[in-house]
């Protein structure tokens, strides 16, 4: 078996994997990026999203620019450059960035192929973890059948479910299924006639209709609807129930057809219109939460709390796909912020091990606000230049203030 040294291994290729890899290169540290699919953007390319979220301030005045300098405000102006016609834009209470899917692909890739330092390992899954007391060791990987063996310095686990801290043996915590937050589907509809923003409102009532008559789920009355970039197209962004299973996402599809129907039968806009697209899969809204040297809580995020090791700063509301009623809402004050410490992102117990993204250490409540993209790529920025410190520095920095 093939036998790899690197200073920083990040394990997801997702936003916020692609920013700790090419963070801890830009460091000068040796990364590698290990991704289990072919492509870079986790959930943004894979769940047909249309915004990046928690990238900005909220509140009545439109901001300046984003929350965070760095390699996150370089990627806003390289999607910005790869797609001039979006721009920040206003929905409800907080700002958002319009994108396209493939422009975050791009943007993604370019970042990774411009650092010398950065090796991307597409197509390639973790399947073991050997550690050293509380040291990982050696992280065997599998591509195609072919195993490598890597011995790094640091690990970032970015994998949004915390697989690789799993297998570590780290301690997490995951909410009862029950009680764990819808996953999301989105279908893209094109052959709309006469759309318009009364849609957003016609076909949620719709699809309420229908599930209180039994032709749909119960889940199906959350769905949102959204226009696209073009006047005849729009986005359903649906809820999905169960646990991650090849069933799940065959229940995803058939629902979104049914969903489909009703809609064509129900609404003149829809009545010529044809599914031309999905998200490649159900993607999880909430998983395992990897236990760190603090949690950070709901009460933490609504009243703005500033923290003397705080390194990600978040506007982004508390926002919950509840499985009874929908998607529920707490806010940050208005033109204010919380921090996440770095605390969160050590994993308790481990000496050698970052997590970021999805699976770092908070409350299930607290989850609904630091999940979202813009998030998420603070979150890898700093867990990739903390990695390269320590790989150079033999210790984490020091990030009280």
């Amino acid at each position: 078996m093939k036998r790899i040294e690197c200073d920083v291994l990040v394990v997801g290729g997702g936003v916020a994997g692609v920013l700790a890899a090419a963070s801890a290169a830009r460091d000068n540290a040796r990364a590698i990026l290990v991704e289990k699919e072919s492509y870079l953007g986790g959930t943004g390319y894979a769940g047909m999203l249309q915004h990046i979220c928690g990238l900005y301030l909220n509140g009545n005045t439109a901001p300046l620019d984003t929350l965070h300098e760095g390699m996150v405000r370089e990627v806003v102006g390289l999607l910005l450059k790869h797609s001039p016609e979006k721009s920040m834009q206003k929905i409800g209470k907080v700002f958002v960035l319009p994108y396209k899917r493939e422009g975050l692909c791009k943007v993604l890739e370019t970042l990774c192929n411009d650092e010398k330092n950065l090796s991307m390992l597409l197509e390639t899954a973790v399947i073991s973890v050997m550690m050293d007391g509380p040291d990982i060791r050696t992280v065997v990987l599998e591509c195609a059948g072919s195993r490598t063996s890597l011995e790094p310095a640091v690990v970032i686990d970015c994998s949004g479910n915390g697989a690789l801290a799993d297998m570590a043996g780290a301690q997490y915590e995951m909410t009862s299924a029950d009680n764990r937050q819808l996953a999301g589907y989105v279908m893209h509809v094109k052959g709309l006639q006469n759309s318009d923003e009364t849609l957003s409102l016609k076909v949620p009532y719709v699809l309420a209709q229908a599930v209180s008559k039994g032709a749909l789920p119960f889940s199906a009355k959350f769905t949102t609807f959204s226009p696209g970039d073009e006047p005849d197209e729009g986005f359903c962004k649906m809820s999905v129930e169960g646990e991650d299973s090849a069933e799940r996402e065959m229940r995803a599809k058939q629902d979104a057809a049914a969903i489909h129907d009703v809609l064509r039968n129900a609404l003149p806009a829809f009545k010529d219109s044809r599914i031309v697209g999905s998200s490649l899969r159900v993607t999880d809204r909430e998983g395992r939460r990897i236990l760190g040297d603090y949690m950070l809580t709901r009460a933490d995020v609504l009243q703005a709390r500033k923290f003397t090791d705080g390194v990600v700063r978040n506007a982004w509301p508390i926002e919950l796909w509840d499985r009874t009623k929908g998607t529920v809402y707490e806010y940050v004050p208005a033109g204010d912020y919380y921090e996440i410490p770095f605390r969160c992102m050590k994993v308790k117990g481990l000496t050698n091990l970052l997590t970021a993204g999805r699976c770092i250490s908070v409350s299930h409540e607290a989850l609904g606000s630091t999940r979202v993209m813009g998030t998420c790529m603070a979150l890898g920025e700093q867990a990739g230049k903390a990695a390269a410190y320590r790989v150079k520095e033999g210790s984490w920095p020091d990030f009280a203030k």
